[in-house]
Parts: structure tokens; C-alpha cells; sequence
């Protein structure tokens, strides 16, 4: 039974990981500002639905002393909240006070959760594996169509998280790695979007299960393709 920490598991991505890693018997401590909306255990494994807003040091120290207390390691952390901003707006929408609230969940609220948390990884038996929710509008060499000024930007600056991360786990056996999920039909994602929920998880659950040094620091998209900077 492996030890999961998902963040923002109420709904889309988050919610499919609680149910599929619960499903195949691992052990989840889901994080959510609502958490009584995550998805109950199913299968053979566990869910410990627990409150966090990764806004807020506190509500992030709090999560990490709750799941402390029932295990004494963690072998996986899904750095999976994340919010949006309207997407598309050009430079004359552009509002400071929103881009700071996207990154502080996007970028600081990973960071946050990742060093609350440090400690139960280092003490993973096959060592620690810490797997980002970025996505390729992150990609500052993809970025042809512009736009986006929070969402983007912050994408780009957890993506420098990670690799710093992985750079700081290397002589501990913790990775860190930043996943592309797709253009997924989420709340976020729209119903334009070719992949299901099922298609994006199914396939980064995959590649977060053999994260491994090679791929440490490394931006993939959900087929295993290294994508660009």
C-alpha cells in the first residue's frame, strides 16, 4: 500500500486520482478546502479526507501534522491544486491583485505543501516522489498565441519550482517532476477538450508511478514526451 497526498481532491483531476489510487488499495490523505466533498474510499485502500487551503501557511502546516500522525512517511505528493484566470486576457485586463492570488495557489501553494511535507518523504522507503500539476502553457517556447498573464507565468514559475526541488532531493532519493496533463473536459479544461478525466489520470498515473533521477526536474506531458521550456 503506497502513502499518496493529493491536493485540491474535491473535483476534476484530483478527485479521478482519490478514486483510482483508492480503488487499487493505496493509502490517500486528500487535501481540499471543502473536503466534504472528496470522493470516499473505495476498493481496498484508504482516504483520509483532510481540510487545506494551499494559500494559508497555517492550513498547510495543519495538514501536514494531521497526516503525521498516522503515517510515518509519505511516498508520493500530488502537488494537484491549482486555479485559473480567465485564460485569455489581454494586457489591458491585465489586474495585478489577480495574478498575485494565482500564484500564490499555482506556484507558492506547491511550494508550500512540498516543504510542509519534506520531512515524511525523506523517510519514503524507495524514496520520496514529489508530481506537479503544471501544464504546457507553462512552455515560454510554446507560448505563440500569448494571452494569460497569470495563468501562464505561473505555470512557468512552478515548472522552476519543481527543478529546484529535484535539484535540493538529489542527494535525499526525492524527485520532483512537472506533469502536462492534457487539454482535459475539467471544469477548467472546458468540454471542447479531447481527453476525459479517465485518459489524463489513467496516463500520468503511469508515469508518476515510475518517476525515477532520469526523469527528476524533467517537464512531461502525459504521453511521456518531454516537453519544452
Amino acid at each position: 500500500m503506497a502513502v499518496w497526498v493529493v491536493t485540491g481532491a474535491n473535483r476534476g483531476l484530483g478527485a479521478r486520482f482519490v478514486d483510482v489510487l483508492s480503488a487499487r488499495g493505496d493509502l490517500v490523505f486528500a487535501g481540499a478546502r471543502d473536503p466534504a466533498h472528496v470522493p470516499a474510499s473505495g476498493g481496498s485502500g484508504v482516504v483520509h479526507p483532510l481540510p487545506l487551503d494551499v494559500r494559508d501557511d497555517r492550513s498547510v502546516l495543519a495538514f501536514a501534522e494531521a497526516i503525521a500522525q498516522t503515517t510515518q512517511h509519505v511516498d508520493v505528493l500530488l502537488n494537484n491544486a491549482g486555479v485559473a484566470d480567465g485564460r485569455w486576457s489581454s494586457l489591458s485586463d491585465v489586474d495585478p491583485e489577480t495574478m498575485l492570488d494565482v500564484f500564490d495557489v499555482n506556484t507558492v501553494g506547491p511550494l508550500r505543501t512540498s516543504r510542509a511535507l519534506w520531512g515524511l518523504l525523506l523517510n519514503a522507503p524507495e524514496g520520496g516522489r514529489i508530481a506537479h500539476i503544471s501544464s504546457l502553457m507553462g512552455s515560454i517556447e510554446d507560448c505563440a498565441s500569448g494571452r494569460s498573464y497569470a495563468y501562464r507565468p505561473s505555470k512557468t514559475a512552478l515548472n522552476m519550482v519543481s527543478k529546484i526541488l529535484a535539484v535540493e532531493g538529489q542527494p535525499h532519493g526525492i524527485t520532483s517532476t512537472a506533469y502536462h496533463p492534457g487539454w482535459v473536459k475539467t471544469d477548467m479544461g472546458g468540454e471542447h477538450a479531447p481527453l476525459t478525466i479517465e485518459e489524463s489520470v489513467g496516463d500520468l498515473l503511469r508515469l508518476i508511478d515510475r518517476q525515477n533521477p532520469s526523469v527528476s526536474g524533467g517537464f512531461l506531458e502525459h504521453t511521456g514526451r518531454t516537453l519544452p521550456w
